[in-house]
């Protein structure tokens, strides 16, 4: 069980090794970079741009003409977009603030560490100025354990009660993410594809509802549990309600080739929805040139990545609100879980995910 600091493709992250995995998290936006089993297949399931990313407090006017956002420039596998999700209205664009907030852009700090012989705790965090808020997060796992139990607290500075939204942004990319093998999902109820024009092109019709996994494709249903090998090139979005009966929502990414399985579980109350981002060779606009392939899996307190004006504008989607009230100086807790396992090279997917004792009981599709 250990804790190590180290630079990596010019980046300061930290390693946390529990001796079954070693979970990455970068101090440039918080992100969780990296996840290495030590029985298994070494390959990272995370998203790494195909572009090289650099620590957002060095973003300048060099890097803008390569990355239209410090966003872009340092993003990678699972950032958290607090305050809001998606971009931000002009005003606020005007005044400075950018896509998904502060949190994924801003410098996080060491405040406690701790690595025993059983136990491991790692607390970052990072302060929110032009929100007015503090994000501290506490990762904990026991030796030898598949599992990470993440809790996140986000506390107001400001003395007004305020409206927010935050979105766990997990992406995953190749090698991890193979087209017609990569396998996803989860505890939907329902779903809904994105209300306007997301991408060029889109292999989902807009503003339709469907029940995962079932998609409406634009020449026919799709199946959203992989990218289709034929299609070469799409950019979607579609959320999926998760089932408020169950007291765990769930979503599961598979590559039964490389027998690898990563997992997130977390309460619905906190987020009701998760977001399946798609990005299949579409977007052409630097620094994506049309070099990537990426999958989102965004469990959050909103439905669609549209800003937080207009999701307090909307009200409500599927029945829930679309976004949340942090009180005056007060604080709001939230936490899931991060699994991480092998898996026969004939799984076919996950049926279901429960807790059990410290930890959850898989039901594999084989």
């Amino acid at each position: 069980m250990r804790i190590v600091r180290r630079i990596s493709g010019g980046r300061r992250v930290w390693d946390l090794d529990n001796e079954k995995f070693v979970l990455t998290v970068a101090e440039g936006g918080g992100h969780i970079t990296g996840l290495a089993l030590h029985d298994g297949p070494t390959m990272n399931p995370y998203w790494v741009p195909a572009w090289k990313t650099i620590e957002p407090w060095r973003y300048g006017p060099r890097d803008a003409r390569r990355c239209a956002s410090k966003l872009l420039a340092s993003i990678g596998g699972h950032n958290v977009c607090l305050g809001m999700f998606g971009e931000p209205s002009a005003d606020e664009a005007r005044a400075g603030l950018g896509c998904h907030g502060e949190a994924p852009v801003s410098r996080w700090g060491l405040l406690r560490r701790r690595a025993t012989r059983r136990r491991l705790r790692f607390v970052y965090g990072c302060e929110l100025p032009a929100a007015q808020m503090r994000l501290i997060r506490t990762l904990a796992t026991s030796r030898g354990s598949n599992v990470v139990w993440v809790k996140e607290e986000v506390t107001n500075r400001a003395r007004p009660d305020v409206p927010y939204t935050m979105c766990e942004h997990v992406t995953f990319g190749p090698p991890f993410l193979e087209k017609g093998v990569t396998v996803f999902d989860m505890s939907a109820a329902r779903g809904h594809t994105f209300p306007g024009v997301f991408g060029t092109p889109q292999r989902l019709k807009r503003d339709a509802p469907f029940v995962w996994p079932r998609g409406p494709g634009m020449t026919g249903p799709v199946d959203l549990r992989t990218f289709e090998r034929r299609c070469r090139s799409s950019s979607d979005f579609s959320t999926q309600l998760m089932d408020a009966r169950r007291a765990h929502a769930w979503f599961s990414a598979v590559n039964p080739r490389a027998g690898l399985l990563v997992a997130y579980v977390w309460r619905p109350e906190d987020f009701p929805w998760l977001g399946n981002w798609e990005e299949n060779f579409g977007r052409q606009a630097q620094p994506w040139s049309g070099r990537s392939l990426a999958r989102g899996m965004e469990f959050s307190n909103t439905p669609f990545p549209i800003g937080l004006r207009a999701a307090v504008d909307g009200g409500t989607f599927q029945g829930q609100r679309t976004y949340r009230w942090l009180p005056a100086l007060g604080r709001v807790a939230v936490e899931y879980q991060i699994i991480a396992c092998r898996v026969p090279t004939h799984c076919r997917g996950v049926a279901d995910i429960r807790p059990c004792g410290s930890g959850f009981t898989l039901d594999l599709l084989l």
